[in-house]
């Protein structure tokens, strides 16, 4: 089985970002702690820095946040294991509001270690369970997946969000903006 790591470009300056607000979020999407968030509207204005376009796909750090149709691909795909929290992005001098959502993976232990490349933090004060581990190049364990598609890597400070090769064949299809995968293992 194939996987690949799903990313959204950042940098282009037609695309909207979302204003700070959105940052309340980082805490818990860093390391999928769902105990960190509830399922209430937030409510952020997008930012100067970028532009008023609005793609289907936005990475803003470690949160990622889609549109309704790329939510609508993912329900249908049947992944009920994603938390979903409403986002309402404004631009309050245009009159504007678009509905995205957070679409946040879990984190599961599927790493290969064997096969994988593991950076490991060089310090001598720590225990070794306490050290950071950072996945440089990424085999998955497919007998360790389950019934999941999509992804985040546990035991690793990786931000990686990773589909199987058939959810990224059902996201192709779909046609999503600003929407981009490379396998994993290259």
């Amino acid at each position: 089985m194939k996987f690949f790591v799903m990313y959204a470009e950042t940098c282009m300056e037609d695309y909207v970002v979302p204003g700070e607000e959105i940052f309340q979020l980082e805490r818990a999407c860093l390391n999928s702690e769902f105990q960190f968030l509830d399922k209430s509207t937030l409510t952020a204005e997008i930012s100067d820095e970028g532009g008023l376009y609005f793609p289907d796909f936005i990475l803003c750090g470690v949160i990622p946040l889609v549109s309704t149709e790329f939510k609508r691909v993912l329900e249908n795909f049947g992944a009920d294991y994603i938390f979903f929290k409403p986002i309402r992005l404004t631009a309050a001098e245009l009159g504007r509001v678009e509905e995205f959502w957070l679409a946040l993976p879990p984190r599961i232990n599927c790493l290969d270690w064997e096969r994988s490349t593991i950076e490991v933090e060089d310090n001598e004060f720590l225990p070794p369970v306490e050290l950071i581990r950072e996945a440089k190049k990424i085999f998955i364990d497919e007998n360790q997946i389950g019934r999941y598609d999509i992804f985040k890597l546990a035991g690793v400070v990786n931000q990686e969000i990773i589909v199987t090769e058939r959810l990224k064949n059902a996201l192709e299809v779909a046609n999503l903006e600003n929407l981009f995968f490379y396998e994993t293992g290259e």
